[in-house]
C-alpha cells in the first residue's frame, strides 16, 4: 500500500511559469471569499483579515496563510510533494481523538486509505482493496463490528495492532453506509463510501479536489497535515 509522505526537493532556481494553487480550507471572517476547491493564481495577492486562516495546496504541498496581511502563495521555498510506498513521517493533529478501548490520543492516519474508526464521515476510495480500518490508540484489544444492509462482520482487534483490513464479507461499495461499533462506544461510527477516479502519485491537486467534492473531510485533514510544507510559516508579502 502506498502511503502519503513528504519529500522536500531543493529547486534549481529557474523561474517557474505562473501556476495555480487550490484552496483546501478557510476559516475566519473572509472564509466565504475562499471556498474549498477554488483555484487561485500562485502570484495572486491574497488579503486576509485578523483571525483569517487560509490553507492552500500546490505542487510544493500545503501552506497556511494567517491574517491579517496580504500574501502571495508563490512566496514559499521551492519544494515538491509526492506519493510513495514508504513509511510516512507522521504529524500530530491538534485535538483529542476518542480511542477504541483506551484513553484519548492524538495521531494522524498513516495514509488517505486508513479510515479512523472513531470519526463519522464520507470516505473516498479509489480501490476498495486498499481500505484499512485504523485507530489512534491500540493499547488494548477490542472487537469491532462492521455492519451494512443486514450484513455484519465482527473483527478481533489485538492490542498493539493499529490497523486492520476492511472485512471482505462486508466489502465497501460506492454510496453504501456502514456502521462501526465496539464495546464501550457511546454510539456507532457511520461512514459512507464515495468512489473517486484513480490518480497518479503526484497529483495531489486532483486528489484534494475529489476529497472536497465528496466531502471526505477526515481524509482531507490527513492530506493537509501530511503534505504540509516543512517549516510552513507564511508571512505577509507587504
Amino acid at each position: 500500500m502506498r502511503h502519503l509522505i513528504i519529500a522536500a526537493l531543493i529547486g534549481s532556481g529557474a523561474t517557474a511559469a505562473t501556476a495555480e494553487v487550490l484552496v483546501v480550507r478557510a476559516t475566519g471572517p473572509s472564509a466565504k471569499n475562499f471556498p474549498a476547491g477554488r483555484q487561485l493564481a500562485d502570484n495572486a495577492k491574497i488579503t486576509l483579515a485578523a483571525n483569517d486562516q487560509l490553507v492552500v495546496l500546490d505542487q510544493r504541498g500545503t501552506r497556511t496563510l494567517r491574517g491579517p496581511g496580504t500574501f502571495t502563495p508563490a512566496g514559499a521555498p521551492s519544494q515538491a510533494v509526492v506519493m510513495a510506498s514508504s513509511t510516512p513521517k507522521p504529524r500530530a493533529r491538534i485535538g483529542a481523538v476518542r480511542s477504541v478501548g483506551s484513553a484519548s490520543a492524538t495521531a494522524l492516519a498513516p495514509s488517505l486509505w486508513h479510515i479512523d474508526v472513531t470519526k463519522s464521515s464520507n470516505v473516498c476510495m479509489q480501490d476498495p482493496a486498499r481500505i484499512m480500518l485504523w485507530r489512534a490508540n491500540a493499547a488494548t484489544p477490542t472487537r469491532l463490528t462492521v455492519a451494512s444492509g443486514g450484513k455484519s462482520k465482527t473483527l478481533d482487534w489485538a492490542a498493539g495492532q493499529s490497523a486492520i483490513a476492511w472485512p471482505a464479507d462486508v466489502a465497501p461499495r460506492d454510496g453504501a453506509t456502514y456502521k462501526l461499533s465496539w464495546p464501550g462506544a457511546a454510539q456507532a461510527t457511520t461512514v459512507t463510501f464515495k468512489t473517486v477516479p484513480p490518480t497518479k502519485p503526484a497529483e495531489l491537486d486532483r486528489i484534494a479536489e475529489s476529497l472536497i467534492r465528496n466531502e471526505c473531510k477526515g481524509q482531507l485533514d490527513t492530506l493537509i497535515e501530511t503534505a504540509r510544507v516543512p517549516g510552513d510559516a507564511a508571512t505577509p508579502s507587504g
